[in-house]
């Protein structure tokens, strides 16, 4: 009687079967050491976020209401006061004043008086001012024009609805050439924003000192409805 061999014999079916075993369970443990070494990452707390959210925070427009002032800001004007400046000052602002060069005299609920250094040949987006001095104020003062300083009035604008009635009415002398025994002085006047005007003003200087010769309107200028 013929007994076979008790070891077991393989085929190349078999042989492939334990390969793919092989190779499957050598694939399990690779995945489980990569996972097993792996670095777990958490979230930031938001305390951290936070913090670094502030630092890099986007700066604000430059026109913003709540930005602060720089030091990019325009220094204060220097507008040159002398006897002669003022005296020629005084007879402009007068002539102003008494002849209501502005037409709102009546309306007027404060008269102020500032300097420039600009020539009001034409209307400006904004003008660089300054008081004029106390003496010239009180000089020019009269019952019926009780004039102050530019920087005690209240300006409030043109705004939506506002009344014509009571606004505060702002004279301005501007720039002032002397030749000889002549002068040509610049001046404006803004009715708080309603309405705004430049003129140039000729003088010269007489024995009781210097008088208006000449004036004439440069512009005029009233708010868009």
């Amino acid at each position: 009687m013929h007994v076979r061999n008790s070891r077991l014999l393989t085929t190349p079916a078999t042989a492939a079967i334990v390969t793919m075993v092989a190779l499957a369970a050598m694939s399990t443990a690779t995945r489980a050491s990569a996972q097993s070494g792996a670095k777990v990452l958490t979230p930031p707390k938001p305390a951290d976020s936070a913090s670094r959210q502030a630092t890099v925070a986007r700066p604000q427009a430059a026109n913003s209401a709540t930005t602060p002032p720089t030091s990019a800001a325009r220094p204060p004007i220097s507008v040159a006061q002398t006897p002669v400046l003022d005296s020629i000052r005084e007879v402009v602002f007068h002539n102003l004043l008494d002849r209501d060069r502005s037409g709102f005299a009546t309306l007027a609920s404060a008269f102020c008086l500032a300097l420039s250094n600009d020539d009001f040949k034409k209307a400006l987006a904004s003008v660089d001012r300054v008081d004029a001095s106390e003496s010239l104020v009180r000089r020019v003062a009269s019952p019926r024009t009780p004039t102050r300083r530019a920087s005690t009035c209240l300006f409030s604008g043109n705004t939506a609805g506002r009344s014509v009635m009571g606004r505060a009415l702002l004279y301005t002398v501007g720039d002032i050439t002397i030749t000889d025994d002549r002068a040509e002085a610049a001046a404006a006047y803004n009715y708080d924003g309603h309405s705004a005007g430049g003129f140039t003003f000729s003088v010269e200087r007489a024995d009781s000192g210097w008088v208006v010769k000449q004036w004439r309107q440069e512009w005029t200028a009233k708010p868009t409805p």
